[in-house]
Order: C-alpha cells, then sequence, then structure tokens
C-alpha cells in the first residue's frame, strides 16, 4: 500500500526517496498487529522504516493517537522526538518494518551524502507535528472535531473503513465521547457528512465554524 500526503508533496517525494536510498542497507522482518515499539529503547533512539502496512502512532503515557503513518514511512531519524514522551509505534495488520538504532542510520546517511533529503523529510515531520499540534489547540471544540474528519477522510480506505469516527477522534483528542457524538449527530443531520453505522463515507462540507 503507497499513498501520497495531502500537504507537501515535493517533500513527501524526498521521504520516498531516502526511504529507497536506505533500503539496501537494513533488514525488514514482518512485525505482527498490536505490537508495540518504542521509539527509545533503554535510553538510545530506533529508526524504523515501514514499507507496508498501517501502523498508528501514539503518545505513551496517555496513548494519544497522534498519527496513521503513511507508507512508505521513517521515524526516528532526525532526533527531533523526545525521550520522555515515550512514543510507539502500534502496527494494525501485518507490516514489514525495519528496525535499526538511529545512529547506523545516520551513518549511512553521512556515508552516502544524503543530507539533502534528511532535511526535506525532517522539515516535512516537524511541519506536520506543528499542523497537528495547533488544531488540537483550536477554541472550539467543533474545530478540533472538523480537522479531525478531515483528517481521517485522508486516512487510507483499509483503516478508514474499519473505526468508527467518533472512535478516531477520541482516540486522537481529549474531546468527551458525549461532546463527539452530539456534533456528529448534528453535522449528520445537516447533510454536512455521511456516516453509515458510525464510519466517515463521504465529507459534503464542513464550515469553518458551527
Amino acid at each position: 500500500m503507497s499513498i501520497k500526503e495531502q500537504h507537501g508533496d515535493d517533500d513527501f517525494a524526498a521521504t520516498v526517496e531516502l526511504f529507497e536510498k536506505l533500503c539496501p542497507h537494513v533488514t525488514f522482518e514482518v512485525v505482527l498487529p498490536g505490537t508495540r515499539l518504542y521509539l527509545f529503547k533503554e535510553g538510545e533512539p530506533y529508526c524504523y522504516l515501514i514499507r507496508s502496512g498501517i501502523c498508528k502512532l501514539h503518545h505513551g503515557p496517555d496513548e494519544i493517537l497522534i498519527n496513521v503513518m503513511y507508507v512508505p514511512s521513517i521515524i526516528g531519524v532526525g532526533g527531533v522526538l523526545a525521550a520522555n514522551a515515550a512514543l510507539f509505534l502500534h502496527p494494525q495488520t501485518i507490516s514489514e518494518i525495519a528496525i535499526v538504532p538511529t545512529q547506523e542510520i545516520r551513518q549511512i546517511i553521512a556515508r552516502d551524502n544524503l543530507w539533502e533529503q534528511l532535511s526535506r523529510h525532517i522539515y516535512r515531520v516537524t511541519n506536520r507535528f506543528f499542523m497537528l499540534s495547533s488544531y488540537l489547540n483550536a477554541p472550539t471544540a467543533y474545530e478540533i472535531l472538523r480537522f479531525q474528519l478531515l483528517e481521517l477522510m485522508h486516512e487510507p480506505a483499509e483503516f478508514r473503513e474499519n473505526i468508527s469516527a467518533a472512535q478516531y477522534i477520541q482516540q486522537k483528542t481529549r474531546l468527551s465521547r458525549s461532546s463527539i457524538m452530539k456534533i456528529l449527530s448534528q453535522l449528520k443531520q445537516g447533510g454536512f457528512v455521511k456516516l453509515d453505522n458510525g464510519i466517515l463515507k463521504e465529507i459534503c462540507h464542513l464550515p469553518l465554524k458551527y
């Protein structure tokens, strides 16, 4: 499965190029659903290259869902993530992942002069985290929920068809389930979204304010 990110196509292309340059130097293994892969193990940072499958990135302490990873994907190479965040990957399907100490990946990057691809990859990742953080701190529950619905609509169909909109939003925010269900019900009744047994099927129009 391979999908293109809805923002920053050029920088995602740099991630793909970096991924392809690193692939010959790493070994991929099959990782089963439900496995937790932490970005730091015993204080040492690890890099994960995801070649196939659906993997979610969680914030460890409260298990907030941060992101569903694009494929191909690289995480843990830039040094921008703190060890105390206890971030972990959580495969939802059988996945092919290379697990490599970050120091080894950086040595390959230095040897093969992949600094430009790395810098553009890091730019995309940091920009993505900044955007997610900004929307999570939106002033109203509706604005937070609106962004998450747009995010859900861009997730892989295999993932989107197996999670309710309410569950997805609850995993990614601190909104109460009652607030989420109330707003979703109003949006459905107003014809703004189409939901089938809670599964998001279509976004017709989401006003900026509601």
